[in-house]
């Protein structure tokens, strides 16, 4: 962006005011979490924000995303791996398979520069609970939780565009005044909304249903994409022994297909994946098994407005067709912290407008490969039965930078979560 944009490419962070926190992050999901820890390793103190309460420890919601080898190696390098990895199936292949065959097969040990030879599918409360545990373990860091942050009021005395945080707890309301206003609250973010930054979204309210079971072993570790002429069906290993089917089809189907009678139901996703029919058959009891959610595809006019800043779903919402949302989000957080510390330091006043620049294309693609797909597969299950057939596969995004990340940030990645001393 240029120097004249609205941002501050052209001049340094304002100083925290007193005790006020180098950073303040509004939302301690897993996206803020990981870049509070990061900041508060390099030194800088962050208060993170949380409306929810605090949060109890425990078993997962069955939210299971998967996380790629790239955002794993990050997870590994900050030695918190080990904990994400217990109760639950690595994925270690990837297949793709239409009108009957299989017509591609990956495996992540196979792709050079991978930082390890899976993928993992993480509970992400599980997730939450490992990184709040590793936040409160780092100095300078805190989390607030049941904070209501009420808006982001100008800071009279520097440039326009410089805001502080005004917010409400149990001790009452304060206003701060960070360097740095970061929002990590999801993709109806309510600081995207403060800080004047539009957004387009598009929302799928049907069309995506999941199935779950229990994992037989037979399965292997392997994640298996079949598409049929009602859309797209993925099969994997999902965390506490679970195996997960999800069907993506156009929204009047699902629609019928969830009002309609059980069986039907049930022998839809079994007609879908013939490696598992009579699993699912024998292994689908209520409608429990299933659950339907609404995606949303969201689309910022900017990310970076002044000192305030988006993150993840803040950013860039993304449908979960190609399984890259959260990945996205803890690669957003692994890259920025070393952009936030720089700007933060005034060694490089316009890393984060640099940031912007390379990787809001990046996801912007990504998000109309999305578009394009979801529609094409939409179109192929409406279709009369001479122009639909069991498709091609070619409606997949690439295997290697769903597993790598982006070309341009791996260097910058596979650094992120080192020891300051190790990042050469």
């Amino acid at each position: 962006m240029p120097d004249t944009d609205r941002g501050f490419a052209a001049r340094t962070l304002p100083a925290p005011a007193g005790a006020d926190p180098d950073v303040v992050i509004v939302g301690a999901g897993p996206a803020g979490l990981l870049l509070g820890l990061l900041l508060g390793r390099r030194g800088r103190s962050v208060l993170l924000l949380e409306r929810a309460p605090r949060p109890r420890p425990g078993p997962g919601n069955g939210i299971c995303p998967i996380l790629q080898p790239v955002t794993l190696g990050v997870l590994d390098d900050l030695g918190l791996l080990p904990d994400l990895a217990k109760g639950t199936t690595p994925v270690t292949r990837g297949e793709v398979v239409a009108g009957g065959a299989t017509v591609a097969a990956h495996s992540y040990g196979d792709l050079p520069g991978a930082p390890v030879d899976h993928a993992l599918p993480v509970s992400i409360l599980q997730l939450r609970d490992v990184l709040t545990e590793a936040v409160r373990a780092t100095p300078g860091v805190e989390i607030v939780y049941d904070a209501t942050v009420h808006g982001l009021p100008a800071r009279a005395d520097e440039e326009t565009g410089v805001r502080c945080v005004r917010v409400e707890t149990d001790a009452g309301v304060r206003t701060l005044r960070p360097a740095l206003v970061v929002g990590c609250d999801g993709k109806h973010s309510a600081v995207r909304g403060m800080a004047g930054i539009t957004a387009r979204t598009r929302t799928y309210t049907h069309g995506y249903l999941e199935l779950r079971v229990p994992m037989p072993e037979f399965w292997g570790t392997t994640m298996r994409a079949y598409f049929t002429a009602d859309g797209y069906m993925l099969g994997t290993p999902i965390a506490d022994d679970q195996l997960l089917f999800v069907w993506i089809t156009a929204p009047e189907i699902a629609e019928r297909a969830t009002s309609g009678p059980l069986p039907d139901l049930v022998e839809r996703f079994a007609a879908g994946i013939p490696d598992a029919a009579d699993w699912i058959r024998d292994h689908t009891h209520d409608r429990s098994q299933f659950r339907e959610f609404a995606h949303h595809i969201v689309r910022p006019e900017r990310w970076v407005d002044g000192n305030v800043l988006l993150v993840g779903d803040a950013a860039h919402g993304v449908h979960v067709y190609g399984g890259q949302g959260l990945n996205l989000s803890l690669q957003d957080a692994a890259c920025l912290a070393q952009a936030c510390d720089e700007a933060l330091s005034g060694k490089d006043a316009g890393a984060l407008h640099r940031f912007e620049a390379v990787r809001r294309p990046y996801v912007s693609g990504f998000q109309d490969m999305q578009e394009a797909h979801l529609e094409a597969l939409a179109t192929a299950a409406t279709s009369g039965p001479r122009q639909r057939d069991r498709g091609d596969g070619q409606h997949l995004p690439e295997f290697a930078p769903l597993a790598l990340g982006q070309p341009e940030l791996r260097t910058a990645l596979s650094h992120a979560g080192r020891p300051a001393g190790t990042r050469s």
